[in-house]
C-alpha cells in the first residue's frame, strides 16, 4: 500500500495567493479542504493501521482463497505499531529540556538580568504547565505513523498560554517556504451531537484571527470571527522528514506479505489437526466410523477375498524449512529497512559500546533527521510565544532559548570513563577528553564547575580558614 500522487501532501501556492488577496472565504475552503482528502484519508487509514482497526489492516479484510474454503485466519503480526512505538520511546522517551539561556549576551539582548530571570520563568512555566513531555511524545508518535503532526497553540479561560497535539490528519498547512512556518493553516474535524449526528468544525487560523465554519464540508456555514492574541498564525505543522511519510510506508507490504504466509500456514494447522484415516479393502460404514472415533478402536470385517485389508492414517507433508526461512527474510527485511533494532536478535543482546551503537545507526539517523525538524518547529513556536509574551511585558528572544535531546539509550558510562582518563593520560587537555563523554553537552560549563569547585575548597595554609574555637577551647 503505497502513497499515490493524489494522497501525498498536496501544494497550496495558488490558494496561498488567493488568501492573500482575497482573504477566506467558504469557495476556498472547500478547494483547500478537498485537495487535502487524499492525503488525509490516507493518513487516517495508517493512523487506523497503528490502532490495529478491524478496517485499517489488510489481513483483516481478507477473503478465503476458495470458495469452497471454510477456515479463513487472519492473524495479525504488530510490525507497524513496534516500528512506530521504538522510535518514539528512543526518541521522546527521555524528556527534552527546555531553558533560557543566562550568559552575557541573553542580558544584552533581554534587556538586564532581572528581564533574563523573567524570561527563563516564562519558559519554565510554560512547559511545565503543558507537560511538554507528554506533548511532544504525543507529536512524535503522530509524525511516525504518518509523517507529519500539527501543533495548536491558544489562550485559555483564565489568560494562560496552552499547546495541543493535533493529528495530522485533520491539520492543513499553508506555507510557501516549511510547514513547520505557516502563513495560513486549517483545523477541520468531525462533532457528533446527541443523535450521533456527524458535522464539522472547520477553523481558519491567520496571523490575527481565527475563522470558524461549521456544517457539511460541501455546505459549510460561518459560525464566528475572533482574535487569537498572537502575532503569528497559532497552528503550525512538525514533519518526520521532508518527504511527510512515515516511518513504516517503506515496508507494508512486506509486512502484508509476513501477515499472509502466516496465516495461510494457521490455515494449514487447523485443517489438517487430524489426519485423514484411510480404509483398504475394509467393509465399514459411517456408525463404525463414528465409533472409532469415539473408542479409538477399530473391528475390521473380512471381504472374503484374498486381498489385504488395511487401515491408516494420511497425513500432509508441509516444507516448514521454506517457509521460516522466508519468514525469517521478511522478519530481518522489515526492521533493515525501517531501520529498527531487532531486539530479539541474539546478537543484539550481547553487544555494547560501539557495536551497540553500530546497530542503532539506523535508529540514530532516523531520529537525527527528525530532530532537525522539530528544531525549525521550536524556531517558530517560540517566537509565536514571545509575540504573546510581550504582550504581558515579558522581553524573550527566542534564540536565547535551548533545547537539549537525549537519547533513551543504555548509557556505558564505565567504558566512557575509562576512555576519559586514557585521553588525559596520553597528554590531551580536559577539556577535549570530557567531549567524549556522551551525558556532557556543554563542556565550557564542565569546566567552569570543576574551576568554582576549586575555588571553593578553602585552602590549608590559611590561617582564617583553620576552626578558631579549636585555640578557645586550648
Amino acid at each position: 500500500m503505497s502513497r499515490t500522487t493524489e494522497q501525498e501532501y498536496p501544494s497550496y501556492s495558488a490558494e496561498i495567493e488567493y488568501l492573500r488577496e482575497k482573504g477566506v472565504d467558504e469557495s476556498i475552503l472547500y478547494k483547500i479542504i478537498n485537495k487535502h482528502r487524499g492525503n488525509s484519508l490516507y493518513n487516517r487509514k495508517l493512523y487506523g493501521r497503528y490502532k490495529t482497526s478491524a478496517s485499517d489492516v489488510p489481513i483483516f479484510n481478507r477473503m478465503p482463497r476458495y470458495t469452497e474454503d471454510t477456515i479463513n485466519n487472519k492473524v495479525n503480526n504488530d510490525f507497524f505499531s513496534e516500528i512506530v512505538d521504538f522510535k518514539t520511546g528512543y526518541f521522546a522517551g527521555s524528556p527534552i529540556t527546555y531553558s533560557y539561556s543566562k550568559s552575557k549576551e541573553a542580558e544584552e539582548v533581554t534587556g538586564d538580568e532581572r528581564a533574563v530571570e523573567a524570561a527563563a520563568k516564562a519558559v519554565t512555566d510554560f512547559t511545565t504547565l503543558n507537560n511538554m513531555y507528554g506533548v511532544d511524545m504525543e507529536i512524535t508518535k503522530f509524525a511516525s505513523i504518518y509523517g507529519y503532526a500539527g501543533r495548536l497553540f491558544y489562550i485559555d479561560t483564565e489568560g494562560r498560554i496552552r499547546v495541543m497535539p493535533v493529528q495530522g490528519y485533520e491539520t492543513i498547512i499553508l506555507s510557501d517556504t516549511d510547514i513547520s512556518e505557516p502563513e495560513f493553516a486549517i483545523r477541520y474535524y468531525e462533532v457528533w451531537d446527541i443523535n450521533r449526528v456527524k458535522s464539522w468544525v472547520v477553523e481558519f487560523y491567520d496571523n490575527t484571527y481565527v475563522y470558524t465554519y461549521k456544517g457539511n464540508l460541501s455546505q459549510l456555514r460561518f459560525d464566528e470571527k475572533k482574535k487569537h492574541m498572537f502575532d503569528y498564525c497559532p497552528l503550525q505543522g512538525v514533519a518526520n522528514n521532508k518527504e511527510l511519510m512515515g516511518d513504516g510506508e517503506k515496508v507494508l507490504a512486506l509486512i502484508d506479505d509476513y501477515d499472509k504466509v502466516l496465516s495461510d500456514n494457521s490455515n494449514e494447522v487447523e485443517s489438517f489437526v487430524h489426519a485423514y484415516m484411510i480404509f483398504k479393502n475394509v467393509n465399514i460404514d459411517d456408525d463404525d466410523i463414528r465409533k472409532a472415533q469415539t473408542n479409538g478402536a477399530i473391528k475390521i470385517k473380512s471381504t472374503g477375498t484374498s486381498q489385504e485389508s488395511d487401515v491408516k492414517f494420511l497425513t500432509k507433508d508441509i516444507n516448514d524449512t521454506f517457509t521460516e526461512h522466508h519468514l525469517e527474510r521478511l522478519q530481518d527485511n522489515i526492521y533493515r529497512f525501517s531501520r529498527t533494532p531487532n531486539l530479539n536478535d541474539e546478537s543484539f543482546g550481547s553487544a555494547s559500546g560501539i557495536s551497540l551503537k553500530f546497530k542503532l545507526h539506523g535508529l540514530e539517523t532516523k531520529c537525527g533527521m527528525f530532530e532537525a525538524k522539530m528544531m525549525d518547529a521550536a524556531q517558530y513556536m517560540w517566537k509565536l510565544l514571545a509575540s504573546a509574551w510581550y504582550k504581558k511585558g515579558i522581553t524573550v528572544d527566542p534564540l536565547e532559548i535551548t533545547m537539549e535531546f537525549t537519547r533513551n539509550f543504555p548509557l556505558d558510562t564505565l567504558s566512557e570513563a575509562q576512555t576519559v582518563q586514557a585521553l588525559i593520560a596520553a597528554g590531551l587537555p580536559k577539556e577535549v577528553a570530557y567531549s567524549q563523554l556522551s551525558f556532557v553537552d556543554d563542556v565550557d560549563y564542565v569546566m567552569y564547575m570543576i574551576e568554582q569547585e576549586k575555588e571553593d575548597v578553602p585552602s590549608l595554609l590559611d590561617d582564617t580558614a583553620l576552626d578558631e574555637t579549636a585555640y578557645d577551647e586550648e
